[in-house]
């Protein structure tokens, strides 16, 4: 009678094994068929990878955390977050995820995730391929008439920290009492650079980006705010898409068929 032969295992198996131990070395064990030299090898390459490109994407955060929690953060990262992407440069997306959704941020600080994002659209908008026709400008229009929208590259964000201001002198320990309003955009010479909103502006934006020109937008702030002096409003609206316009934040709205 013979006997049964071990099964030997599969290369998907060996796959999975190895990237097992690539995520969590401590908890899983390295393929045997591998030398240990090497897999130390492919370990640390891994991580050292990983983590580079997260503390490059977020380096206020990685400034502020001390290195046993930001380490002990990209390790639970790898263990616990599936990307759906293999590309590099979509880690640091990757891990706004993983904070979202997997992070347990009990211990973490309040404005961590909002931190996160701001950085990540920095990171976003500089990568950004985007086909933006800018205007060409006249003294003589009156882009009140006009329906303009926010430019791809221009992004219009809103938070309950100040996350511009975080840094290590800097640390809020609870939420602003009004939203944190930022237009955060790339300019003609391709820096990121952000502008701080006050309501007024931040709603004028949000009604352009609804298809109103500039004139009605004011109208209904006006009527929005009761204000007992309309010619202010429409006078601010008018030197706002100005500026606007001048840092190639608005462009024209696309009309319909």
């Amino acid at each position: 009678m013979s006997h049964a032969q071990p099964k030997k295992q599969s290369f998907i198996d060996t796959q999975y094994q190895f990237a097992r131990y690539l995520r969590d070395p401590d908890n899983n064990p390295a393929p045997e068929n591998i030398e240990q030299r090497r897999m130390t090898i492919y370990r640390e390459l891994f991580y050292n990878n990983i983590e580079g490109f997260i503390a490059t994407g977020f380096p206020v955060l990685r400034q502020l955390l001390a290195d046993e929690i930001w380490h002990s953060m990209i390790r639970d990262f790898m263990i616990k977050h599936h990307s759906k992407t293999p590309l590099f440069h979509e880690v640091s997306r990757e891990f706004l995820a993983y904070l979202d959704n997997e992070r347990d941020s009990s211990n973490d600080p309040v404005f961590l995730k909002e931190l996160a994002h701001y950085e990540w659209v920095e990171l976003a908008l500089s990568v950004l391929d985007a086909d933006v026709i800018p205007m060409q400008l006249d003294a003589e229009e009156n882009y009140l008439a006009l329906e303009l929208k926010t430019s791809p590259l221009a992004w219009s964000l809103a938070y309950h920290y100040p996350v511009h201001q975080i840094g290590p002198d800097f640390q809020p320990k609870q939420a602003s009492e009004s939203p944190v309003y930022l237009l955060v955009y790339r300019n003609q010479d391709d820096s990121v650079t952000f502008m701080e909103l006050n309501p007024g502006s931040a709603r004028l934006l949000d009604l352009l980006n609804e298809g109103l020109s500039g004139q009605v937008a004011a109208e209904q702030i006006i009527q929005e705010l009761q204000h007992s002096n309309p010619q202010v409003v429409v006078d601010g609206a008018k030197a706002l898409i100005d500026d606007w316009l001048q840092r190639g934040v608005l462009i024209l709205a696309n009309k319909k068929g």
